[in-house]
């Protein structure tokens, strides 16, 4: 078993993200009904027709405005569907409620591990971005009305960092970039190339949030390191506040807005659907908090 093998075991077993079994069993919007949504589901497959993948599509039964809907593509979207609320989608009629692609695997469960850690981090996360450029976007644009101005990416835990990954290597793919929870621990290359980027692309902007909650702190790194000493190195250089750091930084970048915010008592967990609530209002154009 390699590091990455190692790594991925570990993770499933000691990370507070695993959806419980209350959301395992309880049925979802898409299977209940929504007075506020309406949903499709696609299947797509890898270029080498070896990783298979879920879009549940949320599609407000408001009418599209002329210009098409705000668009929100969500990471982990098997989760994110088990954990959607219907009274969060009616807060969402106040603003521009945004056309949701939940990006997902088509298993039954809510979480698959090994294909997560795959598609979020390290070297191969390029690949998994270039799915959602070349072959999820231009599906979802094909099927439906979309505002190409108003593109959200939203992901938390390895998914925040996959947002982060994303915004250094294709900073004009979205307009908001919503990064919860960023494992920047995991993958110091992240951290630090972001805190090393002079500049993104002149005559385009953005808008960054990293939220993060106050009761997260770094795992046991040595659980991680996959026993390498130099990957253990570079993971305890990283500092606990890398996500603030990092917010900074991006801040003085032109044209970017970035910002971040810890939430009192949240643990690393509860902040999945603390920041899928406040990252649904954002993409609708509404104050994060009603």
């Amino acid at each position: 078993m390699n590091w990455k093998q190692t790594l991925t075991v570990v993770l499933l077993s000691v990370l507070p993200f695993l959806a419980s079994a209350d959301n395992q069993e309880k049925p979802t919007l898409a299977a209940t009904g929504s007075a506020h949504y309406r949903f499709e589901r696609l299947t797509i497959d890898s270029p080498d027709g070896q990783r298979h993948y879920r879009l549940d599509i949320g599609i407000p039964r408001n009418p599209a405005p002329a210009i098409g809907y705000p668009v929100m593509y969500l990471l982990d979207g098997n989760n994110v569907l088990a954990e959607l609320q219907d009274s969060w989608l009616g807060e969402l009629d106040a603003g521009s409620p945004p056309l949701l692609v939940m990006i997902g695997y088509d298993i039954e469960d809510t979480y698959e591990g090994e294909q997560r850690t795959r598609d979020y981090t390290g070297a191969t996360s390029k690949a998994f971005l270039e799915l959602i450029e070349s072959t999820i976007k231009p599906q979802i644009q094909a099927r439906y009305a979309t505002d190409l101005t108003r593109q959200t990416l939203w992901g938390h835990s390895f998914g925040g960092l996959f947002v982060l990954s994303a915004l250094l290597e294709r900073p004009d793919a979205f307009q908001t970039w919503i990064a919860a929870s960023a494992s920047l621990w995991y993958q110091p290359i992240t951290f630090d190339h972001g805190m090393a980027l002079g500049k993104f692309p002149e005559g385009t902007t953005r808008t960054v949030r990293l939220v993060r909650g106050e009761r997260e702190g770094k795992p046991p790194i040595a659980q991680f390191d996959g026993g390498s000493p130099e990957r253990r190195k570079a993971m305890q250089a990283v500092p606990s506040d890398a996500n603030r750091l990092l917010a900074e930084h991006l801040a003085t970048l032109p044209g970017t807005e970035a910002s971040y915010e810890q939430f009192n008592g949240r643990n690393h967990g509860q902040m999945f659907s603390t920041a899928l609530h406040l990252g649904l209002r954002r993409a609708a154009g509404l104050r994060e908090r009603p």
